[in-house]
């Protein structure tokens, strides 16, 4: 398994590549650790994830698929949405199935003279999940990404939608401790987005 184990892997290609822990101790990297050889992420083993997320650059960031917590380079990040009557929906420590997501943003230079693509530079790299999260009759679809952008902060991207209508904060925390809040009301049925840098 890469993210428990301690040594650092190089990504190979990119400064970031993603990885697949799996429950037998096995791992699923985007490019073969020996061979350099490129992986299909549509071949991941859904069902055999214990971790997922990405390494490189000395870093590793990923997310336990048992609760859905993250570990950010050794730094355990949580996210709860708190209702207008003091309700804890503990988003990032609950058990539901999770879809696994991962992207890079990416573009490109163009010349409208030439007709022809000068360059091509990868903007940002992308992780995280999405899933379902249900408590008495509250059902959330709850989705965070983390960002990696080059030359900017790193930050996570909350989407949040509710089957009803509350007026609370979404609150994040590191290792347990309340790091910051925000105002978050929702309306049913429709979504929120927040972005928030990692701190």
């Amino acid at each position: 398994m890469l993210f428990s184990n301690s040594r650092n892997v190089k990504a190979i290609g990119i400064p970031f590549n993603w990885n697949a822990d799996y429950v037998n101790g096995k791992n699923y990297a985007e490019y073969d650790l020996l061979t350099h050889k490129k992986n299909d992420y549509y071949l991941i083993q859904r069902n055999q994830v214990l971790r997922f997320g990405l390494f490189g650059q000395g870093m590793k960031f990923f997310f336990e698929m048992t609760d859905g917590s993250f570990n950010l380079s050794g730094k355990r990040i949580e996210i709860e949405y708190i209702d207008e009557n003091g309700k804890t929906f503990h988003l990032t420590t609950n058990f539901a199935d999770k879809d696994l997501i991962t992207y890079k943003e990416a573009y490109s230079d163009f010349n409208g003279v030439q007709g022809a693509v000068q360059r091509s530079d990868i903007k940002s790299i992308n992780f995280g999940y999405k899933t379902t999260y249900k408590k008495d009759d509250v059902q959330l679809f709850f989705q965070p990404i983390v960002s990696i952008p080059f030359n900017k902060s790193a930050f996570i991207e909350v989407k949040l939608t509710s089957n009803k209508t509350m007026d609370g904060h979404l609150v994040f925390k590191t290792r347990g401790i309340e790091v910051e809040r925000f105002y978050a009301p929702v309306e049913a049925n429709r979504a929120g987005q927040i972005n928030w840098t990692i701190k």
